[in-house]
């Protein structure tokens, strides 16, 4: 085929044009890196007269005169005008238009020319980064990469998060991407306070600003390389180097003014008194003697307070980042070291968050052909906290329980209040005595070194280390004892010790030969994990002074677990490539891992891809599509998310049994547990059009999960409830879209990306074909998305008494509903209708149905960046559309079972016999469910945000200059500028932790802020 090509070619210039007599040019066209371009078209301007380059970019053309003026054009290149003159000889060199599929893109153990990759693949660069002073990873990434969900599980500093690619791979576990830091696999599971169990993302440890690119694997094709870890994706991580920059210093303050984006409606005095009074006589019969309802005017109860006032308040933050990059003038060694700090005064009063950041890489040049890197991320926080865990023991939900007419400050001493009725903790008071601190610091580093023995072959190896320690302390003061003597003083201590080490070794050779291009990988891989949890409870402090567990006369709780685990792999990778025209991957990567039995340790991974560069082609030669490529691939990734002992069983220490150390099983063993697969066909296309300003990737898949991990229950005779299994299936199909381009490109420049994702998702198969309900709120079942919320169907409330019928009998008797039994509880005027799903009259388990799906039917981001001369104003949305949201908030504000305040809701609430609303009575206890769940909770999580709005202005240079600046900019900005939902909770962005059965369910979580930043970034 290459000879017939070059044939061709060869012949082409003789006969595709008509030559006529005149002066004689020749000459050679080459690209920006002097390889010779074969097909290059030459014109002579307004003519028909013309030619096209040979195999070997040469070219020879008639022109009539010395006025003639050559056009050379050729796709993916930048068309040149050159007038002959009198020159004879014209060489010409073409510069390759800016398009996507030329940029060079990370993807594992290595990186490719995205025109050249087979797979899917979204990347994000360094200027897409939040590094406002609360920015993060994970809310640079939202919105920005298409088919890629992230939910934060609050909006306190460090919040956990969920990352859902392409739709939900696990039933019974994490979900989340495999996490690469510069070639590095690092440990992204959230860790979990001692106290509350709210969620924290490791990948809070690394500085926003310290990161180049991050690029997203999607598909089998580019993921399997990392085989077992790769069912949910993989996320590629660069950061910064000094590779080709001139010696330069950069300095960077973020300021934040942050404050509550909005309130939740709670009743105020007048309003609770009336509901708390009807609350107890619709329980009793009787009107309540609670002092603080019946007086009024009574000095500590007398004022009505919003206690989202006193807990919440206006705060600074900021952020300082300093960098050193640049590189030696032969470019035998380049560098890069960065520190940041950053003050984080939460909205929460009492709570304090403070961060050091340090970082240093470098590439250097050993000898000729040995060069080395070495790079280190080095994190560390402290903060200060209060309980915020996403349940009703955050303290949240204590402010928005306690009653509004409670005063924060004796009104006669003017000292805090710590009980209220002397059984009732203040939040104000629990705030200010009581500790819950995190200390938490994490070393990522690795030593590289690659040997060239001949050209195009290396050897690289690798040794890299992800070590964490992080503290938990919860000190409970004795004035927030209830109890009289003596006072219930307690502390809790949780050090978690995580320290993993990664050998990589690689060959990779590549080669270039008559247009065809290959590039072979070898490589193994080995990663120990180990992680030491020790859990100590103490009591019995003199003071809260010394609060420190050393300080504790008993120790009621001492807990340790070690556990360890081991991943070993071997991988290759094929690609090939002719001319960039006719693409082709394939990769195998086999894994051993000790969480699973001896026969099932082992599991092969495989994939293979393959790409068509159609523009390429004369006859699809067009000028509309300056670039495309059609691109199919196939491919096999697993998921070994289970505990490090699942397949053996284990043990632990019972205590003491007749003054002896007693060891239980508390694990039953299954040796033959294995892998959870994920097979994924992916078809998508790129597409560069319009002389380079637009950019469309669209993809199109399907991914089948199966062997899914489960704890599945079994007989308690046993001994045991469960047993670790596999078994079930996850369907996931979907499209990705992202569109990016220049709308103007003129005086005023406006550019554009647009991402949008669609996933439906589906249990294809579950243990038994039962339902997997760990919840009462949501559930796992066969046919349906995962996580979908179960409860009653609510059809409004009952206007009178009279309106419950189930039926007439003969005698035309009225049988009404009953609730639990064919001899429970008549449902009266003011309680909630549900739907009798079996239409036996009686309201019980069996009516539970499917009432919501947390799935979205679509979400992505826009953005948009205008700019003029010195000024730019860039603006990002992101938006999740046709999710529904559990309000277990509202639910369990206003069915709160003890003394509390109601929500906003309780002014429409049924009062009397006829009134037509969809608020049931208060009755205390609730004795008739009315608040049991249900889809009256149910809301639409849909939502539109603005979630950044910034106007920067660069400074000028002539006045910089003068005082050695290079260049500098000062931004202005809002985040959280504003959410268009019909969600009542604080945010419709939710999430009750990382199993994805909790997805969008709201049980009181930290609320998001509203921040307005300023800063300035300068360079030496």
């Amino acid at each position: 085929m290459l000879i017939l090509y070059t044939l061709f070619l060869t012949i082409v210039p003789r006969t595709a044009y008509a030559q006529t007599g005149g002066i004689t040019v020749s000459g050679t066209v080459k690209d920006g890196d002097g390889n010779t371009l074969p097909g290059v078209t030459i014109k002579i301007q307004n003519t028909q007269t013309g030619t096209v380059t040979d195999a070997l970019g040469n070219y020879k053309i008639k022109i009539p005169n010395a006025k003639a003026v050559l056009v050379f054009s050729f796709i993916g290149y930048s068309t040149q005008l050159r007038p002959t003159g009198n020159q004879t000889v014209i060489n010409v060199t073409l510069k390759e238009i800016d398009s996507k599929l030329n940029e060079v893109v990370v993807v594992g153990y290595g990186s490719q020319k995205r025109r050249d990759v087979t797979g899917a693949i979204a990347s994000i660069k360094s200027d897409q980064m939040d590094t406002f002073a609360g920015g993060s990873l994970n809310t640079s990434l939202q919105g920005k990469i298409a088919g890629l969900q992230i939910t934060t599980d609050s909006g306190e500093p460090g919040a956990g998060a969920n990352f859902t690619l392409r739709g939900v791979s696990s039933v019974n576990g994490n979900s989340s991407p495999l996490i690469i830091i510069d070639g590095l696999p690092v440990n992204n599971d959230s860790f979990t306070s001692a106290q509350d169990g709210a969620t924290f993302s490791p990948l809070n440890d690394l500085n926003p600003s310290d990161i180049e690119s991050i690029e997203v694997l999607k598909d089998a094709a580019t993921a399997s390389i990392y085989g077992a870890r790769a069912s949910n994706g993989v996320i590629l991580i660069t950061t910064k180097s000094g590779k080709g920059q001139r010696p330069q210093i950069s300095f960077s303050q973020n300021a934040s003014s942050v404050g509550l984006y909005r309130k939740i409606g709670i009743l105020n005095g007048p309003e609770w008194r009336s509901a708390y009074t009807e609350a107890i006589y619709n329980s009793t019969g009787a009107l309540t003697t609670k002092v603080s309802v019946i007086d009024s005017l009574h000095p500590y109860y007398r004022d009505s307070y919003d206690w989202q006032d006193v807990m919440y308040r206006r705060s600074l933050q900021y952020k300082t980042d300093v960098s050193v990059r640049g590189s030696s003038k032969d470019n035998a060694m380049d560098y890069y070291v960065s520190a940041g700090f950053r003050n984080l005064a939460p909205i929460i009063i009492e709570t304090n968050y403070k961060q050091a950041y340090a970082s240093a890489r470098t590439n250097y040049k050993i000898s000729s052909f040995l060069r080395g890197s070495t790079n280190f991320n080095l994190s560390n926080y402290t903060y200060n906290r209060l309980n915020t865990g996403n349940s009703t023991s955050s303290v949240m939900f204590t402010y928005l329980v306690t009653m509004p007419v409670y005063s924060p400050y004796d009104p006669i001493t003017g000292q805090i209040i710590n009980l209220f009725d002397g059984s009732k903790p203040s939040p104000l008071a629990q705030a200010i005595y009581s500790t819950n601190k995190i200390e938490r610091s994490r070393l990522l580093g690795q030593q590289e070194f690659v040997l060239t023995l001949a050209k195009g072959l290396d050897i690289r190896s690798t040794l890299g280390v992800d070590y964490s320690n992080t503290n938990t302390y919860y000190f409970s003061p004795p004035q927030l004892s209830t109890a009289t003597s003596p006072k219930s003083v307690f502390s809790i201590y949780n050090p978690i010790i995580n320290n993993s080490l990664v050998n990589e070794n690689t060959i990779t050779y590549q080669k270039s030969f008559n247009n065809h291009n290959i590039n072979v990988l070898f490589g193994e891989s080995y990663q120990f994990n180990k992680t030491n949890n020790l859990n100590l409870r103490g009591s019995g402090f003199i003071d809260n002074v010394i609060t420190t567990i050393g300080g504790a006369a008993n120790i009621d709780l001492f807990t340790q677990s070690i556990t360890q685990s081991v991943l070993q792999s071997f991988f290759s990778r094929v690609n090939y490539n002719y001319k960039s025209k006719y693409l082709f991957s394939a990769l195998l990567r086999r894994d051993g891992s000790s969480r699973f039995g001896a026969d099932n340790r082992y599991a092969y991974f495989p994939s293979v891809s393959g790409g068509w560069r159609f523009t390429e082609e004369k006859f699809l030669n067009t000028n509309k599509i300056l670039d495309g490529k059609l691109r199919a691939s196939y491919g096999i990734t697993g998921n070994q998310n289970i505990g490090d002992y699942a397949s053996t069983g284990s043990y632990s220490n019972a205590g003491k049994y007749l003054g002896a150390v007693s060891v239980i099983s508390d694990g039953l063993p299954n040796p033959n547990l294995k892998w959870e697969t994920t097979r994924q066909f992916d078809i998508g296309t790129d597409l560069t059009f319009f002389s380079g300003r637009f950019n469309l990737s669209v993809d199109y898949y399907v991914k089948n999960t199966n062997d899914l991990l489960f704890n599945v229950q079994i007989p308690s005779q046993t001994g045991y409830s469960t047993i670790p299994y596999n078994f079930g299936g996850l369907s996931n199909k979907g499209v990705d879209i992202q569109l990016d381009g220049m709308l103007i490109n003129k005086k005023v420049k406006w550019s554009s990306v647009v991402t949008f994702g669609l996933n439906r998702n589906k249990i294809t198969s579950l243990p038994d074909g039962q339902d997997y309900r760990p919840t009462a709120l949501s559930l796992a079942r066969v046919g349906y998305p995962v996580g979908v919320f179960y409860g009653y169907r609510s059809l409004g409330v009952y206007a009178h008494d009279a309106d419950n019928v189930y039926k007439t009998d003969a005698n035309g008797t009225v049988i009404p509903f009953r609730k639990g039994s064919a001899t429970g509880a008549v449902y009266k005027g003011g309680d909630e209708i549900y739907q009798d799903v079996n239409g036996d009259g009686i309201i019980n388990d069996k009516d539970l149905q499917i009432i919501g799906n947390p799935t979205p039917q679509f979400f992505g981001g826009f953005q948009n960046t205008v700019s003029y001369k010195s000024f730019s104003l860039a603006v990002f949305v992101n938006y999740v559309i046709g999710n529904k949201i559990f309000n277990n908030l509202t639910r369990s504000i206003d069915g709160y079972q003890f003394d509390g305040n109601y929500t906003i809701d309780q002014v429409r609430r049924w009062k009397k016999q006829g009134d037509i609303t969809d608020v049931p009575r208060l009755v205390k206890g609730d004795p008739m469910e009315n608040y049991a769940p249900s889809s009256r909770f149910v809301e639409d999580g849909s939502f539109i945000r603005v979630q950044n709005l910034t106007l920067t202005y660069r400074l000028p240079g002539k006045l910089l200059s003068r005082v050695g600046i290079r260049n500098g900019n000062v931004g202005l900005g809002v985040n959280n500028l504003a959410v268009f939902g019909r969600y009542t909770g604080y945010d419709p962005e939710v999430s009750a932790g990382n199993n994805p059965l909790g997805f969008g369910i709201d049980n009181a979580s930290f609320p998001k802020s509203r921040s307005y930043n300023l800063s300035l970034n300068i360079s030496f």
